[in-house]
Parts: C-alpha cells; structure tokens; sequence
C-alpha cells in the first residue's frame, strides 16, 4: 500500500504542476486532457477506417487512462492523504501567542477576496491572542514569457481558522512527489461551505506541537460555547 501511495503522491505532483502552470491562456493540464482525447479518437477513427489493430487498441487506452488520471486527482484535488492513530501521540502543548511554526500546507487561501487552492507550499502557522490560528503561504511564482505559473499567484495568501468552525482533526501521512510527510487535516466550516486543510509537517515532533495546538485551542472553544 505504501508503494501505492507514494505512486499516487508522484502522479498528484505532476498533474497539480501541469494544473498550475500555463502557456498564454492555456493551462498546461487542460491541453494536456485535450490532447489525450484528440489522440483517442484519431486512433478510433484510424482503426475503425483501417481495421483495428493492437496498436490502436494500445494508443486509445493510453490516452483515455491518462485523461482518466488526470480527472482523478482533480477529484482528489492532488492530495493523497492517510490517517494513522500511532502517530505522535504525545501531548505538546499549546502555542504561545505569536509563536510560528513553518511547515507545508494545502487547502483554499485566500486574499482581497480571490482565492487559490494550493497544495504544499511553504506556509507559517501560529495563533493570535484571541485564539485563531493563521496559516500565511508565501506564493513565488515562476513565469518567463508568459509560460509558467500565472504571476497572480505571487505574494502572501492566507487561511483564518477559527476554532469554533473545526469539525475535525485527524492525524495521518501525506503524499506529493517524492515524499512522505506526517501531516494533520483539518475538517472545518468555512464560508463557501466545509472545507480540508492539509499541514504537513518535517517531523513526528512538529506533527505533535500541531496537533496539540488545535486540539487545545478547539476543545477550549467547545467548552466556552457549552459553558
């Protein structure tokens, strides 16, 4: 299962790549799935004309499995995550105000009302004197001659997670690319509806401060609004 695991993390990396970067107007993942249905059928439309061959038969399956994968982890949206209860079990703490920690992050952020889904960037998280955690990702986006990451995506974006809202934290691995992370989701109520956040975490240890942190902040919540 990890093998798997890990193959669906490489393919989510790619297909997220593909999905974020663009050339002019067109996004590098939408050409991509028309390109695979236009192979699909030129090689129908050959096999039906010239008789099927293995070949044909071989190019179809190609192109529609990868258009298939590609709608996959648009579904997913390029997160392949798995819960594990024996995982950092211990009990950090909670943060002090101001206190960070940087980590990697997926989820919606937003900004002057725009928003992005991204997926692993490189965020901050801490909470403020009233209780809400913040997660900032820096955003750099690449692009030279209009081939790249749209520079739209460039700057500061942010989730503001109010204890009140979560629905649910769980403890797990995260796969993207290459690596396996501890990492924790965070289930909560946003104002487009629920919503998931990933953090993903270099160690056991900062899994634990996370985890720790929101569940303290969250329960503290809970108890105020039964109180």
């Amino acid at each position: 299962m990890s093998m798997l695991n890990r193959l669906m993390g490489l393919i989510s990396a790619i297909a997220y790549g593909l999905r974020r970067s663009r050339i002019g107007f067109l996004r590098l993942h939408s050409g991509a799935m028309v390109i695979g249905l236009l192979g699909a059928a030129y090689a129908a439309f050959t096999g039906w004309r010239n008789g099927f061959a293995l070949g044909h038969v071989a190019i179809i399956a190609v192109c529609v499995g990868a258009v298939g994968v590609l709608l996959w982890t648009d579904a997913r949206r390029y997160v392949v995550f798995r819960t594990r209860g024996d995982l950092a079990t211990g009990d950090s703490g909670e943060l002090a105000p101001g206190q960070k920690l940087f980590l990697r992050g997926s989820g919606t952020f937003e900004v002057s009302e725009m928003r992005r889904y991204l997926v692993e960037v490189p965020v901050v998280f801490w909470a403020t004197e009233l209780k809400e955690h913040i997660v900032a990702a820096k955003v750099r986006a690449l692009s030279i001659l209009g081939v790249g990451v749209p520079s739209a995506e460039r700057g500061w974006w942010y989730v503001f997670l109010e204890p009140r809202r979560v629905v649910e934290i769980d403890g797990g691995e995260l796969f993207f690319g290459l690596r396996r992370r501890p990492a924790v989701r965070v289930l909560f109520e946003g104002q487009h509806g629920r919503e998931a956040l990933y953090l993903s975490c270099d160690s056991l240890e900062q899994l634990d401060i996370v985890r720790s942190e929101l569940r303290a902040k969250v329960a503290a919540a809970r108890a105020q609004v039964t109180g």
